[in-house]
């Protein structure tokens, strides 16, 4: 039996420093996701959007870390 796979939505996830715990000292992680991404889109493409989102963002309270694709597949026999 053949498995296929079906492409869904993409996601592309933004992964933001939010400053220092007082208390703990550790890195206050933060995210935000945006879904509904076309799967075709490129990897090029979707990491400047990311940059571009990033920039409308209080870079004041906030620095980027790391820019995600997100894929995710359907499996059905």
């Amino acid at each position: 039996m053949a498995v296929v796979a079906t492409k869904n939505p993409t996601g592309l996830k933004l992964k933001l420093s939010a400053g220092k715990d007082p208390e703990t000292d550790k890195m206050i992680v933060k995210s935000r996701t945006y879904g509904n991404v076309k799967p075709s889109a490129l990897n090029d493409d979707m990491y400047e959007v990311g940059e571009l989102i990033f920039g409308l963002m209080d870079s004041m309270k906030f620095s980027l870390l790391e820019i995600s694709r997100i894929d995710n597949t359907t499996l059905s026999a």
